[in-house]
């Protein structure tokens, strides 16, 4: 049976965010009549139920979603709960309220500063951070506010978890298709070009694999800030992963979206899972990486 999934990191922190939403919740509304999974990296969070007032497309009836910020709230909302149990509703309130102004200050800043923002991340680390210090706010709503985030269409029966691994997190989740058993994770790997940062991605890969080492039929897609020349791909390969790409006979540039240079966005799959056709989406105007389509046949 045909099954339609794909993967696609949004970027909230990068120029012109309020225009870029625009053309995303276009782009994925179209996508989601025909599509049973979304897999999307750096999607913006807001906090309380306040998501549907970003991506209108959730709005449609057919839709399940869960997100999961790359920092944890639950433990925010656990230190406000044991502040005061009879006002409770009333401080959640207030608490939520004033993060998505505040994540209102950062969709400004990112929208008009983004690409300054991620460049004195990458070059001038230290810089970053001091300034981040110095507007603490700003500086830790940004890591609540972005994570991952899955829409799936209501027949897929599931219930999606998510998992710390060296603080980055994962989600993953289980269902049955055509009779199959089939586990998805959703990942973002560390970035960074270092000898470091490249041993941290493997590290991480490794534990996710293990994580999976019981399911026959497993599909890892996201993006994994590293190449096809890299030691997490073909680490990968060994353990049985195909690619949707190496399917095809060739490797399709995903990053930077404009003139893309190399690929870091990936599905991987294991098991019974033949790919049918695959695809690449996206342009500038809704997100530096190109989103992956892949059809497969469970």
């Amino acid at each position: 049976m045909k099954f339609n999934i794909i993967t696609w990191n949004i970027n909230f922190i990068h120029d012109g965010f309020f225009k870029r939403l625009i053309n995303i919740n276009k782009i994925l509304e179209k996508e989601m009549e025909t599509t049973h999974i979304i897999a999307l990296q750096e999607a913006t969070l807001p906090f309380g139920d306040k998501i549907k007032e970003l991506y209108s497309f959730l709005t449609k009836p057919n839709l399940k979603y869960f997100d999961t910020p790359l920092l944890e709230r639950n433990n925010l909302y656990k230190n406000i709960n044991k502040i005061s149990t009879k006002y409770k509703k009333y401080i959640f309130y207030c608490f939520d309220y004033l993060m998505n102004k505040l994540l209102l200050i950062c969709c400004c800043l990112f929208s008009y500063l983004g690409y300054y923002h991620k460049n004195l991340y990458f070059n001038y680390p230290y810089i970053f951070f001091i300034v981040s210090f110095l507007f603490m706010p700003i500086g830790l709503g940004m890591w609540y506010f972005f994570g991952l985030l899955v829409i799936y269409d209501k027949s897929i029966k599931t219930v999606i978890k998510n998992k710390n691994i060296d603080n980055r997190i994962i989600q993953y989740f289980d269902f049955v298709f055509n009779n199959k058993d089939v586990r998805v994770v959703n990942i973002h790997l560390p970035p960074g070009k270092k000898i470091k940062d490249k041993e941290r991605r493997l590290k991480h890969i490794k534990k996710i694999i293990r994580l999976c080492k019981k399911k026959k039929n497993v599909i890892i897609l996201g993006d994994f800030n590293d190449n096809e020349k890299s030691n997490i791909f073909r680490y990968m390969i060994k353990k049985g992963y195909n690619s949707v790409h190496e399917f095809l006979g060739e490797y399709v540039n995903t990053y930077p979206c404009d003139n893309p240079e190399e690929c870091i966005d990936f599905v991987m799959i294991k098991g019974n899972i033949k790919i049918e056709k695959a695809s690449l989406f996206g342009d500038s105007n809704a997100s530096d990486h190109k989103g992956i389509k892949v059809t497969l046949d469970i």
